[in-house]
């Protein structure tokens, strides 16, 4: 019984950091908009995923690695906010799908009356 309370303990911190960390970022969501959101999720479902099941990880150390866990994503946060060099190398470039322009509009028009 003791081993399924210690599992509980840890989810329930890796739970409220994710929120925290939401919260505080002002994200809003966990779902990834960018690729680094997504490698972030990756991450912390490896912290959480192999921390709850090993006994030989105390609550404090487990602590420890969420505290620089969320330290990271906030850093990098703030510098895609602040640089947009960093959120391009970091994210990459954002590339049009469709590139609207007066010529495609125009055709759009002529060709499409009814819309």
């Amino acid at each position: 019984m003791q081993e399924f309370i210690l599992v509980a303990e840890k989810l329930f911190i890796g739970f409220f950091a994710l929120i925290f960390v939401i919260n505080i970022s002002g994200k809003g969501n966990l779902a990834p908009s960018t690729a680094s959101d997504a490698v972030q999720n990756y991450v912390l479902g490896g912290i959480i995923g192999g921390v709850i099941y090993n006994d030989n990880i105390k609550i404090w150390e487990y602590l420890a690695v969420l505290a620089i866990w969320c330290g990271l994503v906030l850093l990098l946060r703030y510098v895609k906010m602040h640089n947009v060099k960093m959120k391009q190398v970091l994210d990459g470039i954002a590339l049009p799908v469709v590139n609207v322009t007066k010529e495609s509009l125009s055709y759009f028009r002529i060709n499409h009356r009814e819309c």
